[in-house]
Order: C-alpha cells, then structure tokens, then sequence
C-alpha cells in the first residue's frame, strides 16, 4: 500500500515513515497541505495520515475540501488538540479515525491496517483469496495454512493484489503503491518479483493465481 503522510513536524512525519516502510508500503511525507495537494493530484494514494494543525490550512477544512471533491481515502487523524469538537467535526466530515498525540507508533500502524481494510474476505489481520491467506500485521503468506517464504517485496505485491483481486491493475500502479518517491529500482522489477510469487504459489499448491493480461498488467484470479 502507498501511504500519504501529512506532518509539519518533519522529525515525526520521517518517523512514522521509516515505520510504514518498515511494514512492507510505501510512505510519502508532505510538510504543509499544498505538498498533500499536490501529491494527491499526481499519485494514487491508499490512505491519509493527517496532521490537524498544518502551517498553511487546518486539518478540518483539508477533509472537507477533500470529501467534497468526492476523494474517498481514508484518512487517519493526528492531532495534539486537547478538546474533543475537532475529533467529532473531522470524523463528522468523512474521516476515519483519530489519534491523540503523543501516541504509539504500534497503535498507529494498528489503526492504519484497520482503516486500510477493503471489501475482500478478511478476519483481523487475515486478507484471503482461495487457500492463499495473508497476514497483514505479521506479513506473512500462507497456502492452506502452511507458511510460504517470501521477501518483503513480494508480500507487499500480493497483498497489493489481494486487495484489488478480479481487476486488472497495471505495473506502474503497482510500482506506485509499494515503492516510495525516489525509490530506485530496476524496469523489470516488478516483472522478476511476479515470477517468484507466482512460482512460490504454485509450488504450494494455491487455488489462486497470478495472470498476465499482455500490454494491460496483471489480474489476480
């Protein structure tokens, strides 16, 4: 998944960062809610997390500005505000949750998995697609319960598909949600970490299989 991080604080916005990435997603930071604009208006982002207090606009009118334009992203709130209106008008508004600062970047990973949760079969943690399951909070990939080795990449890719099962999703769409800005890789990368997921399925035996639409991209069937 590709994460908007929206933090004056730099020092905190590159922390809570370096916790996502450590998690397998994509993180980007913007320091003011022009930066967020921007970016949103040039990358597809799976959910927001959003300082209340930003330089330029207040948090509130950025969801409203946002729900208005009819943009469905989840949006995780961050706030130090210390009374509970802007919560109740920010979650009134179309956010999703909220987070009092200082908080634990566990918890805030927790509520990020929470409101990341799309309509695909899941339990807790648990997304499913046939026998393969995949552990969102553990990263962990399974065929019919049985563990499957895979790098941080690859799980990232698959739960990328997982969550977008039946639809066909290009290879810069999947290169957008789980690498960063500025990250470097290789053209064929995304190509080599198919191979291995598909490979790794099928060894274990998976109902479910990863297809090649030739010119188009992928499809998780």
């Amino acid at each position: 998944m590709r994460i908007l991080i929206t933090e004056d604080n730099q020092q905190l916005a590159e922390f809570i960062q370096q916790a996502i990435l450590q998690d397998g997603h994509a993180a980007d930071i913007a320091n003011s809610a022009g930066e967020m604009s921007s970016l949103i208006d040039n990358w597809q982002y799976d959910a927001l997390v959003l300082d209340l207090g930003l330089p330029d606009t207040d948090g509130i009118d950025v969801i409203r500005q946002l729900r208005g334009a009819d943009n469905p992203i989840p949006i995780l709130i961050l706030t130090a505000r210390g009374g509970v209106e802007d919560r109740i008008k920010g979650l009134d508004l179309g956010a999703d949750d909220y987070l009092n600062k200082p908080f634990a970047i566990d918890e805030l990973k927790a509520r990020l998995r929470a409101i990341l949760r799309r309509p695909v079969e899941y339990s807790g943690n648990l997304l499913t697609r046939g026998n393969v399951s995949l552990d969102s909070k553990a990263r962990r990939v399974m065929v019919d319960d049985k563990n499957i080795n895979m790098g941080k990449t690859e799980v990232a890719i698959l739960e990328y598909m997982i969550r977008h099962a039946s639809l066909t999703v290009s290879k810069d769409a999947i290169y957008d949600a789980i690498y960063a800005l500025g990250f470097e890789v290789t053209d064929n990368a995304i190509q080599v970490a198919m191979h291995r997921i598909r490979k790794k399925l099928e060894q274990a035996g998976s109902s479910t299989d990863i297809k090649t639409i030739r010119g188009i991209g992928y499809i998780l069937s």
